[in-house]
């Protein structure tokens, strides 16, 4: 099936359920399909054609979903981009992917008008919410275009979303993901969860991240997303227990801020079917704390920008057997095992294939893996390698086959569940007038999970004070991607050729540890 007849035949067979719901109100699935015709129509009388790019850039909103399922019932390409980003990371995502329509909220505008400066393709700006000065509103932007007879006609092998994995050289790789991957990704959590009553989905992490995916997998069952207007403990336990929520994923992180807080055994959670989590490692202690106030219901999810979010599964009975069964509890460090449709094998440098126990590259295969990466010919040919994507993590598999991920091959820091390459903050720090050089590393961080540190080498006659080097950086990369912590060594440990050895000075934060994540 096409990724949008998920949603079509939801719509046949729910349609007076809610499919949306926030603090303004529900939407019904019926209703949602009447805008979203009225959408992509208003797109195909603008003029974008089958497989144009359009971006969506705005928080959480059920408007969100609407022009999601428009772009791809217009034929078009869905690109997701991050509203927390910094408007020069919109500006080059949009600028290498071609975008040529951008829905946005309007609480972005001053994000917006740096697109509109520099971003000379893109040719029409919707605000999803309300109207602009110079963005008409969503709603009365589609009723001003008549309806659409028919729409055009897509095949399996069509890009339905372009999803954006950051690269160390600043250009951003696209990875392309078709009908097909869609589908196959559906089809993995279609035969891995089963539910008691239908889905209704928390959505509390980005819908431009992987809850714009990992929804997706719950669009046919008819599931209704509440959309939580923040990531406050305190608003999602209270919208599970209003709503009898019975699934959501979260990031690690955002798991240990509702564990930490004072009134969590005031709440109602006992509606929960599944508590997935995924994008980053989740502390084992932090686990076993999780299924004692939640349940039997916590389940790991491992995935990545190319893959999407299934490649493997650690089911909630599984893990639940772990924590009752002492001789298995060193599954519960695991990523689980391979999902119903995927392949995961751990090769050497060689591409051998490696036995249980030992260490290498985790490579996964797959319909569900993306097709390329958008016009980069040579960054796909270096990650797809006989038809097995290779993902950059260091791991291994047991005798069981329970993925255990253990390092990255390619520095990239996981702080939060967002993506850090240090490449990029590098050449942020370099920029400081006091830094001679620098090697940029994440540490452990309780809340999450790795947290960025800079250690810098300081030119002569000069001193660094910690809290302007900090402010200096977040000024240029955001608060996400910027330094946390100052480290001042006297000199950087390096190869025999002069290179900074990133991992030299990661080691010693993580010497202690059983996995080097």
């Amino acid at each position: 099936m096409l990724a949008i007849e998920h949603f079509e035949r939801a719509v046949q067979r729910f349609g007076d359920r809610a499919v949306a719901v926030d603090e303004n109100g529900a939407m019904t699935y019926r209703d949602m399909a009447a805008l979203v015709d009225r959408i992509a129509g208003a797109l195909v009388n603008s003029g974008v054609e089958a497989g144009d790019r359009v971006s969506i850039l705005s928080p959480n909103h059920p408007h969100v979903l609407a022009c999601q399922y428009a772009i791809m019932k217009a034929g078009c390409v869905w690109v997701p981009s991050n509203h927390r980003n910094l408007p020069a990371d919109t500006v080059r995502q949009l600028q290498t992917l071609e975008v040529g329509w951008l829905f946005h909220h309007s609480a972005l505008e001053e994000h917006v008008a740096r697109v509109r400066r520099e971003v000379a393709g893109v040719r029409g700006f919707i605000a999803i919410d309300r109207a602009t000065p110079d963005s008409p509103a969503l709603v009365e932007w589609a009723d001003r275009h008549p309806p659409v007879a028919s729409f055009p006609t897509r095949s399996m092998e069509d890009p339905v979303a372009i999803m954006t994995s950051g690269g160390t050289t600043g250009l951003p790789k696209g990875a392309i993901h078709t009908n097909r991957s869609w589908e196959t990704n559906t089809a993995n959590f279609f035969a891995s969860l089963t539910f008691r009553k239908p889905p209704v989905h928390l959505v509390v992490a980005p819908l431009t991240h992987a809850t714009g995916v990992f929804h997706w997998t719950m669009v046919g069952r008819g599931a209704t997303h509440v959309i939580a207007p923040s990531a406050d403990p305190a608003v999602i336990l209270g919208l599970i227990e209003t709503h009898k929520v019975n699934i959501l994923f979260l990031p690690p992180t955002i798991i240990y801020m509702i564990l930490s807080h004072p009134d969590l055994h005031k709440y109602d959670c006992s509606s929960l079917e599944y508590f997935m989590f995924g994008a980053a490692p989740m502390s084992v202690d932090k686990l076993r704390e999780a299924t004692t106030v939640f349940g039997p219901v916590m389940s790991q999810i491992y995935g990545s920008t190319e893959t999407l979010i299934m490649n493997t599964i650690l089911r909630r009975e599984e893990l639940a057997e772990c924590l009752e069964n002492p001789a298995l509890e060193h599954r519960l460090a695991s990523a689980g095992r391979e999902g119903p449709f995927s392949r995961v094998e751990i090769v050497d440098d060689a591409g051998n294939r490696l036995g249980p126990n030992e260490r290498g590259e985790i490579t996964v295969r797959g319909d569900f893996v993306m097709k390329e990466y958008y016009q980069d010919p040579k960054r796909t040919a270096e990650a797809m390698i006989g038809g097995w994507y290779h993902s950059g993590d260091i791991g291994y598999k047991d005798a069981d086959g329970y993925l255990y991920i253990v390092d990255r091959k390619n520095d990239m820091i996981i702080s939060g569940g967002f993506n850090v390459y240090p490449g990029e903050v590098e050449q942020a720090v370099l920029a400081h007038p006091a830094v001679q050089d620098c090697a940029v590393v994440g540490v452990p961080h309780e809340k999450w999970g790795e947290t960025v540190l800079a250690a810098v080498e300081v030119k002569a006659g000069f001193s660094l004070d910690r809290d302007e080097f900090l402010a200096f950086c977040k000024n240029r990369l955001g608060s996400i991607k910027a330094p946390k912590i100052l480290e001042i060594v006297d000199t950087l440990p390096r190869s025999a050729v002069g290179k900074t050895l990133r991992r030299a000075v990661r080691a010693r934060y993580w010497e202690d540890r059983d996995k080097i994540i």
